[in-house]
């Protein structure tokens, strides 16, 4: 990855942000005492319910959406992709269901970070593309992932909530 442009296209159950991946910093204010788990959740919830956009503008917010997401693709299987030249992941942040028995379990951990559901993250795949900044490219790209991760999510969809948005995904 030395000196190359990763674009990290964030997609929550509501929001789509993009931000260019970093190397690992000193932790983020916002993101103090968070453990990996508590970043995920925070950074789901903030792509929930079409906040995402509205703190992406935010330069304190999206500095942190970008440390998050940086630090899932770093810990993921995909980084030998990124150091082989691929520049573009889809990064998708879904709610997570919450199993009968369980609930009071996983409310404790959502509540954490104030959020009203806990997220799993799923990098759909590392590509390169030759022009980021070609929207359509990009965005084409994005549904290829979406697509690609398709047998994922239907081998994994107990594990998203039934109000996920891939739910609709699934059976569409």
């Amino acid at each position: 990855m030395a000196e190359q442009t990763v674009l990290i296209r964030i997609m929550g159950e509501s929001d789509i942000v993009d931000v260019t991946m970093r190397k690992a910093t000193a932790s983020h204010a916002l993101l103090m005492g968070l453990d990996a788990a508590d970043r995920i959740n925070l950074l789901g919830h903030w792509m929930d319910q079409d906040r995402g956009a509205a703190l992406a503008e935010d330069q304190n917010h999206l500095d942190a959406m970008t440390e998050i997401a940086s630090g899932i693709l770093a810990e993921s299987p995909l980084g030998a992709q990124l150091k082989a030249g691929a520049n573009f992941v889809l990064l998708t942040l879904l709610r997570e269901k919450w199993p009968v028995g369980s609930k009071a379990k996983f409310k404790i951990i959502a509540d954490r970070v104030k959020a009203d559901h806990t997220y799993l993250a799923h990098p759909c795949a590392a590509v390169k593309l030759d022009d980021l900044t070609d929207l359509d490219a990009v965005k084409q790209e994005e549904t290829r992932q979406l697509s690609m991760s398709l047998a994922f999510y239907k081998a994994n969809r107990r594990r998203f909530a039934n109000s996920s948005a891939v739910q609709g995904l699934i059976k569409g």
